[in-house]
């Protein structure tokens, strides 16, 4: 007799108990995906910026949760600048902020005669004419997340910037953005002399290795400071590491919430259905047989719950996406390899949840199934 009609009559006689089982695992496994989505997105969206800037290394202090670095002194960077293999370097003090209607924006500021500024187009208006000038470029979504355009004013640390122009870049995180001149940044925030991150060239040619010892190198003199190439920087920073301990953790909690949730279903199964299985039993029907039907109702309600969460996070990542103040702040990206996880750790966690109910489903003895209807 085959298993599958049998499972199928099963989910169906216990619908709502079925559908709330799925519902549960379903909300654990789309806070999986979204939250691995989340961080793959915000990885891509480093990385984006560094091959848009042309940075080859990222200077910070080593974070201690935050996600913006606390800042040090132009003097240290200065010293770096000067060591050998490095051809330029651009300072950048940045910080998040509530601005008009967005909870945060990324306030970013570059110093001024670095090679930073020469990958921004200008869409809209003009650049900042003096590195003391106090007007702001507006990152094309941050302009239509704001709604504000050149010749508007924004209100930014207790003072009105009139904003200059409005810019595009390759960096859906620059894209975000506000831009303001360094000095004048630093002057607003109270960090004169100060810059939480340092971007760096190398020579043209400098090998991997030699980037490396470079790194390594600036560690050394300046303890306390955390230096990685440009590639590996995103692995490095704070809030990817904040992403990726909040993904572990609800990974952990969704394999104990599904886990409860499906041997309960497939207890309460088991028990409802004693004289069913003391027939089964009766006609024939070996303990493996029992076994591997329940283990099949478990998976399945495994494999189910793990595509339903994939399917609900997509749809509420494209919900998230209709709030501007979320949609110019973060991105979503769910890859394959997120889905396959989720599925496949969901139909473990149902395989694993149905092990004790097809155990004692297969020991019942009929006469004790009979004796109990």
């Amino acid at each position: 007799m085959n298993l599958l009609p049998m499972v199928a009559r099963n989910f169906k006689a216990r619908r709502m108990r079925t559908a709330l089982t799925l519902f549960g695992i379903a909300v654990g496994m789309m806070a999986i995906v979204a939250l691995m989505g989340l961080s793959r997105g915000f990885e891509r969206g480093w990385d984006q910026t560094m091959n848009a800037r042309g940075t080859d290394a990222v200077i910070n202090r080593a974070a201690a949760g935050s996600p913006i670095p606390a800042p040090f002194s132009e003097d240290i960077a200065a010293s770096i600048r000067s060591l050998p293999g490095i051809e330029s370097s651009g300072g950048v003090l940045s910080s998040l902020v509530p601005v008009g209607n967005l909870p945060m924006v990324l306030i970013t500021s570059w110093e001024w005669s670095s090679y930073i500024w020469n990958h921004l187009s200008i869409v809209e208006g003009r650049m900042p004419q003096q590195p003391d000038e106090q007007v702001i470029l507006l990152g094309k979504s941050a302009s239509q997340a704001l709604g504000k355009g050149v010749g508007e004013t924004l209100l930014l640390y207790g003072s009105k910037f009139p904003v200059c122009g409005i810019y595009e870049s390759a960096s859906m995180i620059e894209s975000g953005a506000i831009l303001i001149p360094l000095e004048v940044m630093q002057r607003k925030s109270d960090n004169v002399g100060k810059i939480n991150f340092l971007n760096l060239r190398f020579d043209p040619g400098t090998e991997s290795s030699k980037a490396r010892s470079i790194c390594r190198e600036i560690e050394t003199i300046h303890p306390g400071l955390s230096a990685s190439l440009a590639s590996e920087s995103a692995q490095q920073n704070s809030t990817t590491k904040a992403v990726r301990g909040m993904t572990l953790a609800v990974t952990l909690l969704s394999m104990i919430v599904g886990l409860t949730s499906v041997m309960n279903t497939m207890l309460m199964s088991v028990f409802e259905r004693t004289m069913e299985i003391g027939v089964l039993r009766a006609i024939g029907w070996k303990a493996s047989r029992i076994r591997r039907m329940i283990l099949l109702e478990a998976s399945l309600l495994g494999v189910a719950g793990g595509l339903l969460g994939v399917l609900l996070a997509f749809a509420v990542r494209e919900i998230l996406y209709l709030f501007p103040s979320i949609g110019s702040a973060i991105r979503i990206e769910i890859a394959l390899d997120a889905v396959l996880f989720t599925v496949v750790f969901a139909t473990i966690v149902g395989a694993i949840s149905g092990l004790y109910p097809a155990i004692r489903a297969s020991r019942m003895k009929p006469t004790v199934a009979f004796r109990h209807q």
